[in-house]
């Protein structure tokens, strides 16, 4: 396991997008703090939905919203650093390596999760250190929410991971993850229409999307997001990764590499 880790984590150091996301992340997060400061007033527009940026956490709250930005940053490297396994047709080294398809997937969703998780972090502290306001990160309220988007980015990562090592064709794993990131609102509003018919049916749905990444994204990014809340967030992020692995491990396992 440590090895298919290492030899993971070689592959992605050496992955020119990786540090392609990392400096568009960083140029992206100075530049809306820099807006910040000059008093501009600009508005970003995904789907019909405008986020107004007018203080340091009208950033955090972008971030939190993965489908306008940071999130397809996101499936695109995690998809396309998965992808290439298939493209290369490496994964017999890999198994000779493990000797067990369970590290060759556990592997992939540590990578993806730390990957996932650790661009929301880098996108939040640089805006911190660029609006100055770094001492306030632990003694503000934004600790938790922050602390939240990790979780919901680690979740996130799971899935993309899922998709990604699911789905053979390369071209057809980004697309699907990237319409996964896009299109989630869009699903979830299409299937609340659907289930108007019934009461009942209706009450599933809208605890399905409570529940789904998207639904902690709404939660965390809304102006009554309290630190109560982080808990059942927190948790509600293991669940999805715990699912997101174990079906991810069930059908890897019957794959023909």
């Amino acid at each position: 396991m440590l090895k298919l880790l290492k030899s993971d984590l070689y592959r992605l150091g050496k992955s020119k997008l990786l540090y392609g996301v990392i400096g568009l992340v960083i140029v992206l997060s100075f530049l809306l703090t820099l807006i910040i400061h000059q008093d501009i007033r600009l508005g970003i527009s995904v789907f019909g939905n405008l986020t107004a940026f007018q203080e340091l956490e009208d950033i955090i709250r972008l971030g939190t919203e993965y489908q306008k930005g940071l999130g397809i940053l996101v499936a695109i490297l995690i998809s396309i650093w998965i992808g290439q396994e298939y493209q290369w047709k490496t994964w017999q080294h890999k198994y000779i390596i493990s000797k067990t398809r369970t590290g060759i997937y556990l592997s992939k969703a540590i990578v993806s999760l730390s990957i996932s998780a650790s661009v929301y972090l880098l996108f939040v502290l640089i805006a911190f250190l660029s609006s100055g306001q770094a001492k306030d990160l632990i003694a503000s309220g934004y600790f938790v929410t922050i602390f939240c988007g990790i979780s919901l980015y680690g979740s996130l990562g799971a899935v993309l991971c899922l998709l990604s090592m699911l789905i053979k064709n390369y071209t057809a794993s980004t697309i699907t993850c990237l319409c996964y990131v896009l299109f989630s609102e869009t699903i979830w509003s299409a299937i609340r229409n659907l289930s108007g018919f019934s009461s009942t049916l209706a009450g599933i749905v809208e605890a399905g999307m409570r529940h789904s990444i998207y639904g902690m994204s709404v939660t965390i990014s809304s102006a009554s997001f309290t630190a109560d809340m982080s808990r059942s967030i927190v948790l509600n992020s293991v669940v999805i990764i715990l699912i997101a692995t174990l079906l991810g491990l069930t059908v890897f396992r019957k794959y023909e590499l």
